[in-house]
């Protein structure tokens, strides 16, 4: 029998979830599969280093980690059982709550050794080899796909599965006119902060707090239950952002917790307003926001005004306009405390949270409104550059205790927030000036270096991510520029041509085409991300339908 190749470029959290599904199923009958695993790095580890400060969390708890399978994470298809997270750090003798944060450097820990573990496991018809090296092409003709190493040396494949997360062959860029554009990778790129400079951190989610963290206790400052204590080594931080918000933070759970079934906001109800436009592209705001607050104003039974109130406002993304910048922070400030007496209270006794939650709960049909055909193109900018960050603010933000500790900061006059939304960035000599949009009375900071506290995909400089260079040279543009797939996640040729399907696409270099892609799957609960990689994999494994004949999903067109 012929010999089927498959080459995985990029190989952290997601693509070691491509080899956890090509183990899976060649334990079926079928031809023999070599499996290039393509990835200079460590094997599954991504942005996971395992030699990286405590301080820097994950955003997911403990228990919602997992590398392997099971019947409910891919209900009908092979499954390649194994610990999850929560379990394998309990097996170590690590004290771990269900519901804790966990540095990131264990969960690299875990990677490492479930990568290990998954190729020890192989089938014999399955051949697992690691390339440690950097790709930077890629491409498909009548063959099947052709990926290039750095070094030139060229591997041919049935099916190339790119799953480079955020790309950045190289290192990234030192300070340049005055910026830091690249947050990642910590400590290293925070060290290029002076001590004691004044800076601006652009972004207020999740990797402004890792930025925070890097610059105040990577720096020996510490945080006691009277308060914040300096180390004289932190610089002056400026926050600033779109919507001049403070994230919410993340709250309580138990280890019982369901989501409660959508009444509103279902796949089912987002396909039907599909089928009664022309051409099947939803309006996101005229279409499915609506949905959105039907859902969670339904879970408000008994709320009172000023909690409605507050839902009402989350769930909207106009920024928070202020008569003065003392006025501003002071607003900011009582809302940032309000939002984390609800996340202390937590899932199941906060109305506030549960209602906010079904953007979590339920975000699959979210994805249901982006999948192919998607959204008309101005609709598809409002979600991502607009609606996307709404709900990570709202849903996917910080832990409780970071929220805390930013009070804290701020308490400290280590942190302060910015002149109000989307300031106007000015460069000046030795620094940038910020100054109001949004302020009645106009207000400005001068800081001496900005950092940039966010993460976009695709990166425009072939040089960090020449993956995704090669990719724009022939793959068809999508809305907003980014790659255009098919349901399965192949990539459209520019061309047209589609007989082949020999290309596909996973994680965060598919955001835009999809919705959510950066994730490590959860245990015990159907997962999306290896449903997905199952559609892509299969025809080539020879366990299902044939290349080049797109399948239909029940929750999309």
């Amino acid at each position: 029998m012929t010999t089927v190749r498959i080459a995985v470029i990029g190989v952290g959290p997601r693509g070691l979830s491509v080899l956890e599904r090509v183990v899976s199923h060649a334990r079926l009958d079928g031809p023999p599969i070599e499996l290039l695993l393509i990835e200079p790095g460590e094997l599954g580890v991504g942005i996971h280093r395992v030699k990286q400060p405590d301080y820097l969390l994950l955003n997911t708890i403990a228990s919602q980690l997992t590398i392997f399978s099971d019947e409910r994470m891919t209900p009908g298809a092979p499954v390649t059982r194994g610990p999850s997270f929560f379990q394998w750090c309990g097996e170590r003798k690590h004290q771990v709550r269900f519901d804790d944060f966990l540095p990131r450097r264990l969960l690299g820990e875990y990677l490492q050794w479930a990568a290990g573990e998954l190729r020890e496991r192989a089938p014999e018809r399955l051949t697992v080899q690691h390339l440690p090296a950097t790709a930077v092409a890629v491409r498909q003709d009548a063959a099947g796909a052709l990926v290039t190493l750095a070094d030139g040396t060229e591997h041919r494949a049935d099916l190339a599965v790119v799953t480079t997360g955020h790309g950045l062959a190289l290192r990234p860029p030192a300070v340049a006119d005055g910026m830091v554009s690249v947050p990642y990778p910590l400590p290293d790129q925070a060290d290029l902060v002076p001590d004691a400079a004044t800076v601006a951190v652009l972004g207020t989610g999740l990797t402004a707090m890792d930025l925070i963290a890097a610059l105040t206790v990577g720096r020996g400052g510490e945080f006691r239950e009277d308060g914040y204590l300096p180390s004289g080594r932190e610089p002056h931080i400026v926050l600033a952002n779109r919507t001049g918000r403070l994230p919410c933070a993340r709250p309580a759970t138990t280890a019982q917790r369901r989501p409660a079934p959508a009444v509103h906001l279902t796949p089912e109800a987002v396909a039907a307003l599909r089928e009664r436009t022309e051409d099947g592209l939803l309006d996101f705001r005229r279409d499915v926001e609506p949905l959105v607050h039907r859902e969670a104003l339904g879970r408000m039974a008994g709320a009172s005004a000023a909690e409605v109130e507050t839902v009402e406002r989350l769930l909207r993304s106009d920024p928070q306009r202020a008569e003065s910048y003392p006025h501003y922070v002071r607003t900011v400030v009582e809302q940032a405390r309000a939002d984390l007496a609800e996340a202390e209270r937590g899932l199941g006794a906060s109305v506030v949270k549960e209602a906010l939650e079904i953007l979590r709960d339920h975000r699959e049909s979210l994805r249901a409104a982006v999948d192919p055909p998607g959204l008309t193109a101005e609709s598809h900018r409002y979600f991502m550059a607009e609606y996307v960050p709404l709900v990570n603010r709202t849903v996917i933000g910080p832990q409780k205790e970071r929220i805390h500790e930013l009070l804290q900061l701020i308490d400290a006059g280590v942190v302060v927030p910015g002149p109000g939304p989307s300031p106007r960035l000015t460069r000046r000599d030795g620094g940038w000036t910020l100054s109001s949009t949004a302020l009645d009375r106009p207000h400005r900071v001068e800081v001496d270096l900005l950092l940039r506290a966010n993460l976009d995909w695709p990166l425009v400089d072939d040089e960090l991510d020449p993956i995704a260079g090669s990719l724009r040279g022939w793959a068809a543009s999508g809305p907003g520029g980014a790659l255009r797939l098919d349901r399965d996640g192949f990539v459209v040729p520019a061309d047209g041509a589609g007989a082949v399907r020999a290309v596909a696409v996973f994680g965060p270099p598919a955001e835009g085409a999809s919705y959510y892609n950066h994730y490590v799957p959860s245990p015990g609960v159907w997962s999306r991300a290896l449903t997905d990689l199952d559609r892509a994999l299969t025809p080539v494994l020879g366990t299902g339908r044939a290349v080049g004949t797109p399948g239909r999903d029940p929750r999309s067109r």
